[in-house]
């Protein structure tokens, strides 16, 4: 299964795990439009952050970010 098809089902994990998230894009901003933040209990009150040109590139590299700090929780293979 490719990335496009796994995106659904890692956001419904990561609800499943009491995180929240929030997809913004900025027409306004010339550069990095798009912005990933993902927060909740189980990151201990940090949040992860992504701003970038495209969403595919902040989902995946919220996604990794996600992967350092909760490495059981997020082994989807």
């Amino acid at each position: 299964m490719g990335w496009d098809e796994r995106v659904p089902e890692l956001l419904a994990h990561l609800g499943d795990l009491g995180l929240v998230g929030l997809v913004k894009i900025d027409g306004e901003r010339e550069h990095k439009p798009w912005t990933v933040v993902i927060s909740g209990q189980c990151l201990n009150g940090a949040a992860i952050r992504c701003d970038g040109n495209t969403l595919d590139y902040c989902l995946r590299h919220a996604v990794a970010a996600l992967r350092e700090r909760l490495p059981d929780e997020l082994d989807l293979d």
